[in-house]
């Protein structure tokens, strides 16, 4: 996908031009998950493999972001535990909803051990251990690969909202996304556009953090110009899984402009 080389070709130049953000193994390990992303998707058939693909992408992304912030190495176990869930599950999984679903689970996973790495007064902990219980209750009632896909989905909206607060985002904007995921969940026809109403609210959420993680300003033209392709690209989607699968790239393009602010 071109749009996927230009945002490689961006932060390749962005990684080269400021002193404080140069190529390190860091960084290179960021830019190999965009670059698998763009490998990957050019041998894929439609938009739920591209959907899947963006998923396991976005989970080695969340795992290089844990990491990083794991100065102690506390939560080692942990993140490395999710990467061998994704991959041992990822063996016995039937199709593209399935690995979907399989790597949402896991970015709730890791999502929600970087929110917990931040919570250093222990004020969200609570908060982030619940949404965990309710990815595990809402799963034994799904009824299929796609229901789990969605609750995958809301499960990272949960997370990433709580980190949105922990970051300081401004509380209003962060209830605007959360009306839109209400209003967007209850006017939905059905879970896959269930899944892309979450995805979309994942992208909001994401850019609102990765804005604020960027305190001196040096990723604001990136953050914008994925958000600004986000919107563009879903103009000429057909249906909820180009929609998903256009949300999917977008996420990890957001995580990676985050990434790089940590």
């Amino acid at each position: 996908m071109k749009r996927l080389l230009v945002i490689l070709i961006i932060l390749t130049l962005l990684f080269s031009c400021v002193p404080a953000f140069a190529a390190t193994s860091y960084s290179d390990l960021i830019l190999s998950v965009l670059d698998s992303m763009e490998q990957n998707n050019r041998g894929l058939s439609g938009a739920p493999q591209q959907t899947a693909n963006g998923a396991y992408r976005a989970v080695e992304m969340l795992s290089i972001m844990a990491h990083r912030l794991d100065t102690t190495g506390a939560y080692s176990k942990v993140i490395d535990s999710s990467i061998d869930t994704l991959n041992a599950n990822n063996k016995g999984l039937d199709g593209a909803p399935q690995q979907t679903a399989n790597g949402l689970y896991r970015c709730v996973e890791l999502l929600a051990v970087i929110a917990l790495e931040s919570d250093t007064s222990g004020k969200y902990r609570e908060f982030i251990l619940q949404v965990l219980d309710d990815m595990d209750s809402h799963n034994r009632s799904a009824s299929s690969a796609v229901h789990q896909e969605v609750n995958g989905a809301y499960r990272m909206v949960d997370i990433l909202t709580i980190i949105a607060y922990e970051k300081g985002v401004d509380s209003s904007l962060i209830s605007t996304i959360l009306d839109s995921w209400e209003s967007g969940d209850k006017s939905a026809s059905g879970a896959p556009q269930q899944l892309v109403n979450g995805l979309y609210r994942c992208i909001e959420l994401t850019y609102l953090i990765g804005q604020k993680s960027d305190s001196l300003g040096l990723w604001s033209s990136y953050f914008s110009s994925v958000y600004d392709s986000w919107i563009e690209n879903n103009k000429s989607c057909k249906g909820a899984p180009q929609q998903a699968a256009n949300g999917m790239y977008r996420i990890v393009e957001m995580l990676a402009g985050w990434a790089q602010t940590l």
